[in-house]
């Protein structure tokens, strides 16, 4: 295969590697011709772990890493209909690559159409957001087979994460009090989850994984599905309604329906906790990302997480303000 990493370099793509981001490209580029695609007439759609393309009726979403997708693929097809997932019309692997090849959907990215929608669309979004995504806690008892217990911002283990806690501390310069609070929300979730019930969460419920039409009408991109507390998904939901692009609290008919719509789902007795808890995780693992990162440009490029992380330590509890006692 003839590797161009001197092609224009896609935004998505800036801080990758460009070979890495060019072999990427020429893989998605083969698939998409073996099912009548054209890559170079098709366009880079939103995504952070993958890069999909969009267009002639197809989508070629392709893992930047040596991964597999299929037990994602398996779950896409035990998922109950009105979820709205894009038909898989092929999957496989290609230089140790994972890809799934689905139908075209007429629609925008939600995160690309947030703009543009008005304060009652917004609020209407995340109300059908979190519908559909309670069509995947439903159906938990026939999808929980194709879903690992931990995954995507759920570490395995409160050692695992307490070891991310550690790092997001020294390269921040945590306080001691922040420090401590850090330490003792992680060992109050992994205390309190087992005691609540387990469902199958997307893992990754953001704006950039729906389809708007005039309403959501897909969830896309279930690679971190996870088994655990509701919380995993509701402080997802809370924090893309609730947050700014600079990492500000905001306040809008959309955050008071996340709020709403968490205060309804949480459960009574543990339920803040747990939200507390895994948001903390949440961006846990985007500092992750952060401290992974070489040059200075690149971590400019994920300093979100350290703020939002910090707000959820402080007294008032961030963007969890709400719900934080």
């Amino acid at each position: 295969m003839m590797l161009d990493p001197s092609a224009t370099i896609h935004p998505l793509d800036q801080h990758r590697d460009p070979s890495s981001a060019a072999l990427v490209r020429d893989l998605a580029a083969e698939v998409a011709a073996r099912h009548g695609g054209d890559l170079s007439q098709m366009r880079r759609a939103n995504g952070i772990s993958n890069a999909t393309w969009v267009g002639g009726g197809i989508a070629v979403r392709i893992a930047h890493t040596p991964v597999d997708m299929a037990r994602e693929v398996a779950l896409v097809r035990a998922l109950p209909d009105a979820v709205g997932h894009p038909e898989i019309l092929a999957e496989g692997t290609s230089e140790g690559h994972g890809w799934i090849v689905t139908r075209e959907m007429h629609g925008q990215n939600l995160y690309e159409a947030w703009p543009t929608l008005s304060a009652a669309e917004r609020r209407e979004a995340i109300q059908q957001l979190w519908t559909r995504c309670q069509l995947v806690h439903e159906a938990s008892r026939t999808l929980a087979a194709h879903v690992s217990s931990h995954g995507g911002f759920v570490p395995a283990t409160l050692g695992d994460a307490t070891a991310s806690a550690e790092r997001a501390a020294v390269a921040l310069g945590l306080s001691s009090a922040r420090r401590s609070r850090l330490h003792d929300l992680l060992a109050d979730y992994f205390r309190t989850a087992p005691l609540v019930e387990h469902v199958v969460n997307h893992g990754d419920l953001a704006l950039m994984n729906a389809l708007w039409d005039g309403g959501v009408v897909a969830l896309l991109d279930l690679e971190f599905a996870v088994r655990g507390p509701v919380a995993i998904d509701l402080c997802r939901l809370v924090c893309e309604a609730c947050v700014s692009e600079e990492g500000e609290r905001v306040d809008s008919e959309a955050a008071d329906a996340a709020v709403g719509i968490a205060a309804r789902q949480l459960d009574p007795s543990h339920g803040r906790v747990l939200l507390h808890g895994a948001a903390i995780l949440d961006q846990l693992r985007d500092l992750d990302i952060f401290l992974a990162c070489d040059s200075a440009e690149e971590r400019a490029a994920h300093w979100r997480p350290a703020r939002l992380l910090i707000g959820l330590l402080d007294p008032d509890g961030g963007y969890l303000a709400p719900f934080v006692r």
